[in-house]
């Protein structure tokens, strides 16, 4: 099985950008919690017998294309959860060493919000479809998906917000806001 790997012209400027404002220690760490993140998604592929076909590095994080679609809802939910768990057994393996080293401490406190952001219902994130999922499992498709995207759309509106209080009352999460506005945008192109 060969799998494609590419990466978006956005993606690259977003690199850039991080590489320019962002500790070195830091940017390691937290790309290191992704990767780790990323490889939870493709043990669990090949434990359920997915071929995937392309790793493609986004804005949003990497996107697995596997070779069909998948055989159940259940394996949708095991394939998105695994990520986020690789996070939380991460941090949960650091959390003795937080106070004493600054790398393994941003390495936890990077894998602990990605995997907390990654569970959002926000469609196209990891929890958007663990969520869309179990309602899949439980509901009529047609209610499931407009539930899914009352959901994602609360989620997004919440985030914002949230970005927005920052912004106003301490000057600082522009790259929260950007982040939120990006998503917003992206919810109404689809």
């Amino acid at each position: 099985m060969k799998i494609r790997f590419s990466v978006t012209p956005a993606m690259l400027i977003l690199f850039c950008c991080m590489l320019a404002t962002t500790p070195l220690p830091t940017l390691g760490a937290s790309l290191l919690a992704a990767l780790l993140h990323e490889l939870g998604h493709v043990a669990a592929a090949t434990a359920l017998g997915i071929d995937l076909r392309e790793v493609r590095l986004d804005v949003l994080g990497a996107r697995l294309q596997t070779a069909g679609h998948l055989h159940s809802y259940a394996a949708e939910v095991v394939l998105c959860a695994a990520g986020p768990a690789v996070n939380f057994i991460l941090f949960f393996l650091l959390l003795p060493f937080l106070e004493r080293a600054a790398f393994l401490s941003s390495l936890g406190l990077a894998s602990l919000s990605l995997g907390v952001f990654n569970l959002v219902p926000i469609s196209g994130f990891d929890g958007g479809r663990i969520f869309s999922g179990l309602l899949h499992k439980l509901l009529p498709p047609v209610l499931a998906e407009q539930l899914a995207s009352v959901a994602s759309f609360l989620s997004l509106l919440c985030i914002w917000m949230l970005s927005v209080w920052l912004l106003l009352r301490t000057g600082t999460s522009l790259s929260l806001f950007v982040f939120s506005c990006y998503l917003f945008a992206m919810l109404f192109v689809r």
